[in-house]
């Protein structure tokens, strides 16, 4: 098993309090204490998680944590205290040692792994949790600091990593992690406030000598036009994958707000004089990704504005042809996200619809899974429409990426592009997939015609289209007429065609 994680992964992120846990309880969205989530209760459910179709589970940070801080109970695990070992509270006996030593991490990723899942780690250099600052040496902490760098994130102690002290405490605590708690994949919080020499320093001792660990940053830059800042981390700091911000704002603002697709995702490439979309920007012969098919994607997270539902519920508010038009806009939200380049990420509880808000903290977007809904045979019960409905098309979206290399690997080719319809090829060594996304509320009216144009499609893929694509559901064969792919799409609606849909 190659632990590492690669294209052929999809990601699950889960924060662990608000999982499930065998003595966990269930509160309003509004309580900020910690609910009983534990690390042995994601064991407990990973038959759940093998059933959906993802490869790897990214948890949120295990070390322990300051007790409270005002009101609120740290059950999002990113206020540390001691990074030297495992929260008790993240264990409950059922599965894992009791013990707080960093090896027990390392037994609940050797459970995971046993049953062919992927561990990702939130790791956090950048602050210690509040009131914390005691328990480290006063020198460790930048002191008045103004810039993203050097200011305290949300009154957080901020450590200073221009200090060697503070620099070598953390590679060798990173060190530690790798070595005792059997760390392969690690999601590194807040990286764009930590010091660039951090990065150095992790390049030359971590990644020198342990080049199989994976090292995905969080930097939060969520634009278009912030892309050429965010590539920097890949292109720059040796990171093997950041995650796509900009994509995740185009698809929200596209799919769910009905802005135009060319201005957003991809240009129609009819002058050299339009705006680029999100994807025109992975070329790095253009200044763009050095990898763009390693970014992670995604819909939403635990940090963001709004859950993707609830973006949808925003737009399409109300019972019966509201929630089935934001069941709808989901569902195309999450067809894209497993069609197009990178590795997609899921947030827990986003495949059965699962709501929450950002309304003066994340309190609400970090909502307790709700398991009533999923029966015996970790499936929704039938009686939950929207959740049986959204888990089912996520199933098989998941199912058709892993069991397709053009979804995995494939390169994009933009085939049309304006305000409302987009249409693209992914192109793999011995695959194809066409993919058109038709984002009117109102079915095609005529087929689009999707030119087989031989100045940038290969004659071995014209062959492969021309032989034989599928729809993805109903089975049907791709029309091919006169060197043009026919085409008539729904409203609101993703179509899919490959060469294997079984």
């Amino acid at each position: 098993m190659n632990k590492q994680v690669t294209q052929d992964d999809v990601i699950y992120f889960i924060v662990t309090d608000r999982f499930f846990g065998k003595n966990k309880r269930v509160a309003d969205p509004s309580d900020t204490s910690i609910h009983g989530g534990t690390l042995d209760g994601i064991i407990e459910k990973l038959d759940y998680l093998l059933e959906l179709g993802v490869t790897t589970i990214w948890v949120t940070p295990v070390y322990e944590n300051i007790k409270s801080h005002n009101n609120s109970e740290p059950y999002h695990y990113y206020w540390p205290l001691n990074f030297e070992r495992v929260d008790s509270r993240l264990l409950d006996g059922t599965h894992l040692p009791e013990s707080v030593d960093m090896s027990t991490f390392g037994s609940f990723v050797d459970l995971c792994e046993a049953k062919g899942m992927k561990v990702v780690l939130d790791m956090v250099v950048n602050h210690a949790g509040y009131g914390a600052k005691e328990h480290f040496d006063s020198s460790w902490f930048n002191v008045g600091g103004t810039d993203d760098i050097k200011k305290e994130l949300y009154g957080l102690p901020d450590f200073n990593h221009d200090n060697p002290e503070v620099l070598d405490y953390f590679i060798n605590n990173i060190e530690d992690w790798i070595i005792k708690g059997n760390v392969t994949n690690i999601r590194m919080d807040t990286v764009k406030h930590v010091e660039p020499k951090f990065w150095y320093y992790f390049k030359s001792q971590i990644r020198g000598e342990y080049p199989h660990v994976c090292l995905i940053g969080e930097v939060l830059y969520e634009n278009k036009d912030d892309v050429s800042k965010l590539l920097e981390y890949q292109n720059y700091h040796d990171f093997d994958s950041i995650f796509d911000f900009p994509l995740c704002t185009a698809l929200r603002s596209t799919l769910i707000y009905d802005e135009s697709l060319k201005n957003w995702i991809a240009r129609p490439r009819l002058d050299d004089e339009e705006p680029l979309g999100v994807l025109d920007d992975d070329n790095p012969g253009k200044g763009g990704y050095r990898d763009a098919n390693m970014l992670i994607t995604l819909l939403d997270n635990h940090d963001l504005e709004r859950r993707i539902m609830s973006h949808a519920r925003t737009k399409h508010p109300g019972g019966g042809a509201g929630l089935d038009l934001a069941i709808r806009v989901t569902k195309l939200c999450l067809g894209a996200l497993f069609t197009m380049r990178g590795i997609p990420q899921i947030y827990y509880g986003t495949e059965v619809g699962l709501e929450g808000w950002k309304a003066g903290d994340d309190r609400d977007l970090r909502r307790d899974f709700p398991w009533h809904v999923i029966g015996n045979n970790n499936h929704p019960r039938q009686q939950y429409h929207k959740e049986y409905e959204i888990y089912e098309w996520t199933r098989d979206l998941i199912r058709l990426r892993k069991g397709n290399e053009a979804l995995k690997y494939g390169t994009t080719i933009t085939l049309w592009s304006d305000d409302l319809i987009y249409a693209f090829l992914r192109i793999a060594t011995d695959d194809v997939a066409l993919v058109i996304i038709n984002n009117s509320y109102l079915r095609m009216p005529n087929p689009i015609h999707l030119d087989l144009n031989m100045s940038v499609i290969p004659k071995r893929v014209v062959k492969m289209i021309t032989g034989g694509l599928k729809h993805w559901k109903t089975g049907q064969a791709l029309t091919v007429q006169n060197g043009k792919m026919l085409v008539k799409v729904d409203g609101k609606t993703i179509d899919i065609f490959c060469r294997d849909v079984s």
